[in-house]
This record gives C-alpha cells, structure tokens and sequence, in this order.
C-alpha cells in the first residue's frame, strides 16, 4: 500500500511532467525534448530529496560535460583522424564512471552524447556541433529550473516533511526490529550481522539528511531534527553492535527502550 507522502508526490510527477510537455509543445523549439528528458530524470525518483539531489547532479554533471565536450570537439575541428582514438579512450573512462555517482554518470553521458552528434557532423561546414551543446545545455538546466521553481514555490515542503517523517519511522522500526533479532540470539556473529543491516537500513536517511538543506533551505525543522535523533540511535547501536558485542547485550535493553518509546509517539 503506498503512503500519503508517495501518492501526492506521483500527483506531483504528473504535473511536472505534462508543465515540461507544455513548453516543448508551445515554444515549438526543435531541441525542446531535452527539457522534457531533464525533468522526467530529475522528478523520477519517487521521493523529493532523491529529486533534489539528482536536479543538482545533473546540473553540475551536464555543466562539467558540457565544458569537457566543448574542448573535445575543439581539438577534433582541427585532428578530425584523432576521433577514434578519442572514442576509445573515452569507452575506457565510460566504463569507469558507469559504477560511480549519478554526477560523474551523467558527465560522461553529455560528452558522448555531444561527441555522438559531432561525428554526424563531420567534417566541420557548420555551427551546428556547438549549437547543438548550448541546445543540450539550455535544454537541461530549463528542465532542472522548472522541477526547482515547482518544487519549491508551487508544491511547497509539506509532502517532504512528511516523506521525512515516514522515512524515520520506518526506520526507526527497522531498528527496533534488528535490535530484538540480535537480543534473541546475541553472538558475536549475530552482532556484527545487524551492525551492517543497520548500517544499510539508514543508507536512504542519511540521503534525505544531506539533501534537506536543499530542500527546507538552512534553518532545521522538527522533521529534521527527528531523522537526526533517528540516525543518532542508530549510530550508537551500530557503535555497541561492533566496538562492545561482549557488554551490548545490557545496554541494547535500554536503547530498545528509547526506539519503542519513540514509535509510540
């Protein structure tokens, strides 16, 4: 069963997508689509902090793209038999960066792309390959702006705080439910299993954490502060877990206590 948070954020979804459909529709310019593409990427994940974080990779990844592919093309205008030799080694740096982040992703995939419409355009009688990078790069931060500017001033932050909230109570339940898996059967083996499951429990928190700034702006509201006290309990646990399994068995009663008392709030 879905949560109030995640229905009202595909509501949220449809809008961006059709505002995004809206002005390719109505600006009728040609390179148009990539502000649909931008904004379907960056509204994807259903979940505001996720989009936020992405918006941002995505401008910074398509910027630093931008700039790499401008300087490629440059040099192929003048060494247009370099091109295969530049292709390979680019493969090599694509297979790379496929296994990092979101931002480093998208940068190799803006050079390609970029490089991708150079090779149909060579050799050089036009504009056109440049033109084509301010295409993308006007395409993708329109995109990311118009996700921004409903996200911040049309939705406003009431479905987040409570994205926020649902996200720290279920893993603040996570938590009660490691905990009493590892008081039924308190071995060493069991400690350090549960350490790295709480670990893993809190990796989509921690991710809303950094983001909130984004998000809220500087000031810390209440739903943030409650996914901090959520990630505090979770770190002490991990802490008792791995740096005190012998002794964690009598205190892990008492940070039980807490978490249960906190889910019945």
């Amino acid at each position: 069963m879905q949560s109030v948070a995640t229905k009202t954020r595909v509501s949220q979804i449809t809008i961006l997508v059709a505002i995004s459909f809206l002005f390719y529709e109505y600006t009728n310019w040609q390179e148009g689509i990539w502000v649909v593409i931008s904004t379907v990427v960056v509204a994807g994940p259903f979940s505001t902090f996720l989009s936020f974080e992405k918006a941002k990779n995505r401008f910074l990844g398509t910027l630093v793209g931008l700039i790499f592919a401008a300087g490629v093309e440059y040099y192929l205008r003048f060494n247009p038999s370099q091109l295969p030799v530049v292709a390979l080694i680019i493969a090599f740096i694509a297979g790379f960066m496929a296994t990092k982040s979101y931002r480093y992703f998208i940068i190799i995939v803006t050079l390609c792309t970029c490089l991708g419409y150079t090779y149909m355009n060579m050799p050089y009688t036009t504009f056109a390959p440049m033109s084509f990078l301010i295409d993308r790069a006007i395409g993708v931060f329109v995109g990311v702006l118009i996700f921004f500017v409903m996200q911040k001033f049309v939705f406003g932050d009431n479905n987040s705080k409570l994205e926020l909230l649902e996200e720290s109570y279920e893993t603040l339940g996570k938590l009660q439910k490691t905990l009493l898996e590892y008081k039924e059967n308190s071995t060493l083996t069991t400690a350090y299993k549960c350490s790295a499951d709480i670990f893993a429990n809190t990796k989509d928190l921690k991710s809303y954490v950094s983001t909130a700034n984004l998000v809220f702006g500087v000031g810390v509201n209440q739903e943030t502060r409650y996914a901090k006290q959520v990630l505090t309990l979770n770190n002490r646990a991990t802490r008792l877990l791995i740096d005190e399994p012998t002794v964690a068995l009598s205190r892990i009663d008492q940070l039980l206590h807490i978490v249960t008392l906190k889910l019945a709030r």
